[in-house]
């Protein structure tokens, strides 16, 4: 075929248009620098190279053209036969794209994002692949990092709560059996308050880290909020929970190191199981939750497991809990007192204080049912407050030289503002500072020991008496004894009732008298209830009693008649009923 002058001028001009285009095509791929671009040949071996590709990976065109694009990949990639792969999946869809580590000249990884697509010539034949790589790292890094903030607490750097429940949601999609438990640090508020914020994170940081060496046996860990911690593992046959339980209590028992000391700090531990207590999320960590408080209110050592009916148990104590600072306001607390009488003549020397609660809905509450409850929500060192300064004022009142003893708990007598309360509840009354007497457990000593010595020698430095309560109930001990100078010793009525048993002797009675009188203290048996145990109690030399025998709670020295209704709930257990304790034991008739 023949052309004239003017087509074959065209035909010259549209293909020199053409080798135009292409070589600005090429140019404007060789000048991108931050996408690497280049072809495959249908092996994968590298055909063309532009600058971005040499920037990215580190290659000049002639060391890497005619190699092929496996070169990129890390050994583990090669191995896996992960480039086979991409080219494949780009063979098959036509294009693929993907992320992952590859691979520069001098050995260095980036992560990278991959797009691969198949070039098909005019008889949709694949002639190679287009493959354009871009370096994510940065980015990657960074989304990472959100992701991280996201899920992590600041303070430990544990997981926290959401990334905690998303990893229990996969674990209970797996349908897959695991054991949560909900952990709580009995005493860090006191140690926030009294020490500061920064040990308080000390604090919590060395928990952390006693927590998270567990997680080689499985445990995975997290921060809550606040001093609650959680952990969880898989536990598919039952030894397993032994052993969950085991590694999380034994985590919670070691030492920490925080304010310059190490110490140990103990923790209330909640289990519950999938999906034995419950197969659903919410409700398992409920049960935990429910759990721990119960371990909470009996101070127990070990961790407890969440049993049946222990969640509606839990549900009405934290009902009354969230109500008992509401109550003081309200006015709904109210103190009675019990008479403590002296032998040699029969005369009331003393009251206790004890506390009710009258209840707009439940009635008339004994200690029993609310005191362990603010103890374990720490409302208790409000209510202590409110207990003593009621009684100062009301034997303020009484219009004689009686005692007025009131109970004080733990968290009040380890509490900074603990002295100045007292000095207020006595000024404010006018009551004589050797009226009141503070009555103290030998528990609380003994837990407490090094924080309230100083304490308990500013109180009788004030002229305030101190009473060693509940003494024979186990913690009894001639070193606690000798360390404080305590006015009086009460001892508990189970002592009363083992030593008047027929098949023992008096001798238990008889030594702790004589121990209380070489130390110059009043000695006052509690749980009297016949005549015959205060004639036996006479004849030994005892100087005072207290219990029903002598008087049940009631309004005290302004008004005996008004007293408690022996019938009204909880009323047996008033002879052995005090202020602040957290429980009513009955004594058994001899």
């Amino acid at each position: 075929m023949k052309l004239n002058g003017r087509e074959s001028d065209r035909m010259i001009d549209g293909e020199a248009a053409m080798d135009g285009e292409a070589e600005m095509f090429r140019y404007l791929v060789d000048a991108v620098q931050d996408y690497s671009i280049y072809l495959l040949s249908p092996g994968g071996l590298v055909t063309t190279w532009n600058s971005g590709a040499e920037r990215i990976k580190g290659y000049r065109r002639d060391e890497i053209v005619g190699k092929s694009f496996e070169t990129f990949f890390t050994g583990e990639d090669r191995a896996d036969g992960l480039p086979a792969r991409i080219l494949a999946s780009a063979n098959r869809d036509g294009r693929i794209e993907t992320e992952g580590w590859r691979v520069r000249k001098d050995g260095s990884q980036f992560w990278a994002h991959v797009t691969v697509n198949a070039v098909r010539n005019d008889r949709d034949v694949v002639i190679g692949f287009a493959k354009i790589t871009r370096d994510v790292t940065v980015a990657r890094e960074a989304s990472n990092a959100l992701r991280r903030a996201a899920s992590t607490d600041p303070l430990t750097g544990m997981w926290n709560r959401s990334a905690f429940l998303s990893e229990l949601a996969q674990w209970s999609a797996d349908a897959a059996p695991f054991a949560v438990a909900i952990i709580d640090l009995n005493d860090f508020k006191r140690i926030n308050d009294t020490l500061g914020h920064a040990a308080g994170d000390e604090l919590l940081r060395a928990t952390a880290e006693n927590l998270h060496r567990r997680e080689e046996l499985g445990i995975v860990t997290a921060r809550l909020g606040g001093d609650e911690f959680a952990a969880a593992a898989l536990t598919p046959d039952p030894q397993s929970v032994e052993d969950f339980v085991d590694g999380v209590t034994d985590a919670m028992r070691a030492p920490v190191r925080f304010h310059e000391k190490t110490r140990t700090v103990p923790a209330s531990i909640g289990i519950a199981r999938f999906p034995a207590d419950a197969s659903d999320i919410s409700e398992l960590l409920v049960r935990a939750d429910a759990a721990m408080y119960d371990a909470k209110e009996r101070g127990a050592d070990d961790a407890m497991r969440y049993r049946e009916g222990l969640l509606e148990h839990s549900a009405s104590r934290r009902f009354l809990g969230r109500q008992i600072v509401g109550a003081i306001a309200r006015d709904e607390f109210t103190v009675l007192y019990q008479p403590q009488s002296s032998l040699k003549d029969a005369a009331v020397v003393g009251w206790e204080a004890l506390v009710r609660w009258r209840h707009p809905i439940l009635g008339l509450l004994h200690p029993g049912e609310f005191i362990s409850i603010a103890e374990a929500n720490g409302t208790i060192v409000q209510l202590g407050e409110w207990v003593l300064r009621r009684a100062c004022r009301d034997a303020a009142g009484w219009g004689n030289s009686s005692r007025v003893a009131v109970n004080v708990s733990a968290a009040q007598l380890t509490d900074d503002q603990f002295l100045g309360s007292v000095t207020r509840a006595l000024e404010e009354s006018g009551l004589e500072p050797g009226r009141l007497e503070l009555e103290i457990t030998e528990s609380t000593l003994i837990s407490h020991r090094k924080e309230v010595v100083s304490t308990f020698e500013e109180l009788q430095r004030l002229g305030v008496l101190i009473a060693l309560d509940d003494f024979g109930t186990g913690f009894s001990s001639l070193d606690t004894l000798l360390s404080f100078g305590f006015d009086r010793v009460k001892i508990d009525r189970s002592v009363l009732y083992e030593s008047l048993q027929p098949s023992r002797t008096r001798d238990v009675l008889r030594a702790i008298l004589a121990l209380g009188h070489a130390l110059t203290a009043t000695v006052l048996v509690e749980g009297v209830e016949t005549e015959q145990q205060r004639e036996i109690l006479k004849l030994e030399g005892f100087d005072e009693i207290q219990g029903f025998l002598t008087g049940r709670p009631g309004a005290g020295p302004s008004d005996p008649s008004q007293s408690e209704d022996a019938d009204a709930p909880g009323a047996q257990g008033a002879g052995r009923d005090t202020g602040l304790e957290t429980g009513q034991i009955l004594l058994p008739r001899p």
